[in-house]
Parts: structure tokens; C-alpha cells; sequence
């Protein structure tokens, strides 16, 4: 007898998506003196791209286990593959896991950075981020 265990994962965090012309190192320097955080290089998440070699999209990570704050920046496109394919126009994933600042803040924070061309809350699941991403929790 064959059984299935089904489980149902709810994300801790806010997923966006952001549009920038700089690299993840510019981003992460304007993110950190707009915030405050510490955003330095951590793991590599390395995403399945079908019959094309394997990705490996860096992160930097600012964690405040404190403060209660977790963030997470990156990049969602290399020349072979995206990591969230349902936001291939989107250079860069922001995780955000902030028990004190909204959302909706953090965005229109990113939006005042002259080094953010658009940023907009995706859906990890819908966008295809979600099980790439889990390598956070």
C-alpha cells in the first residue's frame, strides 16, 4: 500500500521582488545605510534549471535574532536561469522577516533608492521561490 504525506508549508516571510541596473553589492550597501542592517555574502542557493546545468544564485543575509529580524537578498537572474521563474523580470528576491516593519514600509523604502527600478510582493509559492528558498528557514 502506497501512502502519501501532504504537507502544507506556510512561509515565515515576506517575498519581494525587485528590478536594479547595479549588482547585488551596490544593492546591498544602499539597503544596509537605508535600514541599517549588515547584509553580508552567505549560502549559495543552488536551483534545478531541467536539463541545463544547475545554478547557484548568491545571497546576502542580515539576521537580528534579537530584534527579531531576518533578511535576505538574492539574485534571481543568471545567464543559465532564473531561480523564481514566475519572476523572470525581477533581478533580485528580498525575503523579509521583520516582526517590527511591515512590508508595505520596506517597499517604499526600496522605492526612494536611486538604485531600485521597481520592487513589488510576490508570492513564493505562485512565483516559483518557494522551495529554492527554503534553505533559510
Amino acid at each position: 500500500m502506497l501512502h502519501t504525506l501532504e504537507w502544507e508549508y506556510t512561509p515565515d516571510y515576506e517575498l519581494l521582488g525587485v528590478s536594479s541596473a547595479v549588482g547585488c553589492h551596490r544593492l546591498a550597501w544602499s539597503m544596509n545605510r537605508a535600514f541599517g542592517w549588515r547584509l553580508s555574502c552567505d549560502q549559495d542557493v543552488v536551483m534545478g534549471q531541467g536539463k541545463k546545468e544547475n545554478t547557484a544564485h548568491p545571497s546576502m543575509r542580515h539576521v537580528d535574532e534579537e530584534a527579531g529580524i531576518a533578511i535576505t537578498l538574492i539574485l534571481n537572474r543568471l545567464p543559465g536561469g532564473m531561480l523564481a521563474k514566475g519572476a523572470a523580470g525581477l533581478d533580485f528576491l528580498v525575503m523579509v522577516n521583520h516582526h517590527e516593519l511591515a512590508a508595505h514600509e520596506v517597499i517604499a523604502t526600496l522605492r526612494g533608492l536611486p538604485e531600485v527600478a521597481f520592487v513589488t510582493a510576490l508570492d513564493p509559492e505562485e512565483c516559483g521561490a518557494m522551495e529554492p528558498l527554503t534553505v533559510f528557514d
